[in-house]
């Protein structure tokens, strides 16, 4: 208080809202994000190495496709590129695009695995499989929900002030 009995305002620094996040300057829940993506991510590099002797044999067996074996590798290279791609993007580089990209893939795989429990119903499909697709989907979408909290709306700037957003 001064002497007249009336509060002094003392300045506070302003920081920028990215200096909150502590010393590697990324969210909490930025970091759980990125371990539960990258988490799925393994748990689906699992599903390749028990599905490819089963997919490569059914790719030879048909006429139509025999001559396409390096599908396979090929699409397991394009799936991890772009998997690693968007890791980077959203938990490296504050892309909010690559953070909605996530989020409808995250959307698809769910509608896929719906998809997929009607074939588990007539019995097309192991139950093995199905699990480490469902554990897959778990980890997407609690990766997905962490893009979504506070801290992380922060880091991709959403919900900034115009002044803000240049500091």
């Amino acid at each position: 208080m001064s002497e007249h009995g009336k509060k002094t305002i003392t300045p506070v620094e302003r920081k920028a809202p990215l200096a909150y996040f502590g010393a590697n300057g990324r969210p909490p829940s930025i970091v759980r994000f990125e371990r539960l993506y990258l988490a799925s991510f393994a748990a689906s590099l699992i599903g390749w190495a028990f599905s490819w002797q089963q997919t490569a044999d059914r790719l030879a067996i048909d006429p139509k496709t025999a001559s396409y074996t390096w599908l396979l590798p090929a699409a397991l290279l394009l799936s991890c590129a772009i998997t690693l791609t968007l890791w980077y993007l959203v938990a490296r580089r504050a892309s909010l695009a690559a953070k909605w990209v996530v989020t409808i893939l995250t959307g698809l795989a769910a509608v896929r695995f719906a998809i997929n429990l009607l074939v588990v119903a007539r019995g097309k499909v192991p139950v093995l499989a199905l699990l480490l697709s469902a554990a897959i989907l778990v980890l997407g979408i609690a990766a997905v929900v962490h893009l979504f909290r506070p801290d992380a709306r922060l880091w991709f700037g959403e919900g900034l002030e115009p002044e803000e957003e240049e500091a």
